[in-house]
């Protein structure tokens, strides 16, 4: 037997000190749109799609030995908890105060909330190689 509605006493943890440094936390801002909390629980923020500018992890081989490919260049959303910032298509950014009890995962989609980001490098600017 199992238990009736247990989904309320389980969580798929997210390790973002392990995905942070694999991607070196830079990320590209693809869109940007409002977050209002429908419980109204969380503050107001705004949801960002990102693309990972970065990543250097190995994932391993696949079951037919091939290597698996990274995430570089993959796209994902995150909800920044605020609504301090005016971040453009483009602009580099980097997370801040990963919010653990309100993240999870459900399947292979992340729900990763955090409390602050902040620019690193705004659209069009090119760094110094």
């Amino acid at each position: 037997m199992s238990l009736v509605n247990s989904f309320v006493y389980t969580r798929t943890v997210i390790d973002w000190d392990k995905m942070s440094k694999a991607l070196h936390n830079q990320f590209r801002v693809v869109s940007s749109r409002l977050y209002a909390d429908k419980k109204g629980i969380l503050p107001d923020g705004v949801t960002l799609t990102l693309t990972v500018v970065k990543d250097d992890y190995d994932y391993g081989i696949d079951k037919n030995g091939q290597p698996r490919e990274n995430n570089l260049y993959q796209n994902f959303d995150v909800t920044v908890l605020n609504r301090n910032h005016d971040f453009k298509k483009g602009d580099v950014i980097r997370l801040l105060g990963f919010d653990a009890e309100n993240s999870f995962a459900i399947g292979f989609d992340l729900l990763m909330r955090f409390k602050d980001a902040e620019l690193i490098q705004p659209q069009g600017v090119k760094p110094h190689a």
